[in-house]
């Protein structure tokens, strides 16, 4: 995979967005900057920008139910390839590495609301658990192919939505 400086929490609220041209200004939170493979921020930033809440609320603590939003995520991954093809062997792992930013990000906000910050409101505590829920989605088979078919579609010219 190829290698590059990485972000490593491209989450919409670490983008600086001009406010009337919509063009992007900067990043912050960059504590977890380092070299990586250029699939894990794209991953990162579709992980955490491309969900969304189904409505209702959930049957547990994790919150109302996610899915993807398909025409978002066409959107980031179509700006992403107009800047830089996504080469075949990360057209494979894209969905490997979505799940894995999740479970980086899940872990983080376990570790950090559960066992080094106790004293956080419930919400936080059990925030992580809304991420474990996108990475069971990930792992339904329909929604497997349909992100296959997107990315594939990115690759052929047409349009996988």
């Amino acid at each position: 995979l190829e290698m590059g400086i990485t972000h490593g929490d491209a989450f919409a609220d670490n983008v600086l967005v001009d406010a009337e041209s919509g063009e992007l200004c900067g990043f912050i939170d960059v504590e977890d900057m380092c070299v990586g493979p250029l699939l894990f921020d794209l991953a990162c930033c579709a992980i955490g920008c491309c969900f969304e809440a189904e409505g209702g609320d959930g049957a547990d603590d994790r919150g109302p139910v996610q899915s993807l939003n398909w025409e978002r995520l066409g959107a980031l991954l179509d700006g992403y390839v107009s800047r830089r093809p996504l080469p075949r062997r990360e057209e494979e792992k894209f969905v490997d590495f979505m799940r894995l930013t999740l479970l980086c990000n899940c872990t983080w906000r376990f570790v950090n609301f559960n066992v080094n910050n106790r004293g956080v409101p419930k919400e936080a505590r059990n925030s992580y658990l809304e991420l474990q829920q996108r990475i069971e989605y990930l792992y339904d088979a329909e929604v497997e192919n349909r992100l296959n078919k997107l990315l594939r579609s990115l690759r052929e010219g047409t349009d996988g939505r």
